[in-house]
């Protein structure tokens, strides 16, 4: 049995209709992706799903129970559901501890103290313990909020763009963190992003969102490498478009010119870390094309190409 089922649910926001007929199941230990531009409904998606949010239309469940939408209930939100939001939600006069503390308030002194300590540990938090929120990094608040989330063992964590303000070495230390937390909790994840990097490295299902609608789901693998049309495909990565077929840069090699499809000329150099990318202008049509290689390539100069 799914963990989580979302059956064609729409949601309309003063006559916008934000949320159309989405489709989702997932299974305990999944991490599930959701990336598309701003506005296209990836954040309500979530809090309808939390149980914040009432929907429209469609059925929400979770562990084969209705997830009672806020209408019907005095206080909004799912007890094994919780979301982490973009501002963390956390308290500023009170230290990280206290504050994963305050989330197990009604449970004995002894368990708290287990329960706290293992958090600390399992999000790498046990050496600010007694630093307050404005006294660490946005990474590591946004491991706080994780560990306040995760404090009361819910089957389902919702991160909402939890990598959006974070610099390049705090995201992969989170990113680190979040697959632990997933393996060693034994929950269900959803994260937003609209970064293609964080799917790569963090989700094993992926959907493409556009306009509140599902365009593609699939692994990170087969949408980067099967993208249904070409809003897909640049989103997930970079793309040429040649003769009407979307072709990956690194499809593209350099060859002899006896083996080529097509003849180019260099316009420029892109230093990329451990490749360059190179904008090629095709002759004849002028087209502009991107290739990766291992070394900077003469700029002015002709290349033959082949499409692998």
């Amino acid at each position: 049995m799914n963990l989580l089922k979302v059956e064609n649910i729409s949601k309309n926001i003063a006559a916008r209709e934000i949320l159309k007929s989405i489709c989702i199941s997932l299974n305990t230990g999944e991490i599930l992706g959701l990336l598309g531009e701003s506005g296209c409904g990836k954040t309500t998606l979530l809090k309808c799903i939390a149980g914040l949010l009432d929907i429209d239309s469609g059925k929400l469940s979770l562990n084969g129970k209705r997830i009672t939408p806020p209408a019907e209930k005095l206080i909004p939100g799912h007890e094994d559901i919780k979301l982490v939001r973009q501002d963390y939600g956390l308290f500023p006069n009170i230290s990280i501890r206290e504050n994963i503390e305050y989330m197990l308030r009604f449970y004995d002194e002894s368990y708290k103290k287990h329960r706290t300590n293992h958090l600390l540990n399992l999000t790498g938090l046990t050496y600010l313990q007694n630093r307050l929120p404005r006294e660490v990094s946005g990474g590591e608040s946004q491991r706080t909020a994780i560990a306040c989330a995760l404090a009361e063992k819910p089957a389902l964590l919702l991160l909402d763009e939890p990598f959006s303000h974070l610099d390049f070495r705090n995201k992969q230390i989170l990113k680190t963190e979040i697959k632990n937390i997933v393996q060693e909790e034994q929950i269900t994840c959803i994260f937003v992003t609209h970064d293609v990097s964080d799917l790569f490295e963090l989700a094993n299902k992926t959907i493409i969102m556009q306009n509140g609608e599902i365009l593609q789901e699939g692994t990170p693998q087969e949408i980067y490498k099967k993208p249904i049309n070409q809003y897909v495909a640049e989103l997930t990565g970079e793309i040429n478009s040649i003769e009407n077929k979307l072709i990956r840069p690194e499809n593209i090699s350099i060859v002899k010119e006896e083996k080529a499809d097509f003849e180019a000329t260099v316009l420029e150099n892109i230093f990329c870390g451990n490749y360059w990318k190179v904008i090629c202008g095709m002759i004849n049509t002028n087209q502009k094309i991107k290739i990766l290689t291992k070394r900077k390539i003469k700029e002015g100069s002709s290349t033959y190409l082949k499409i692998k």
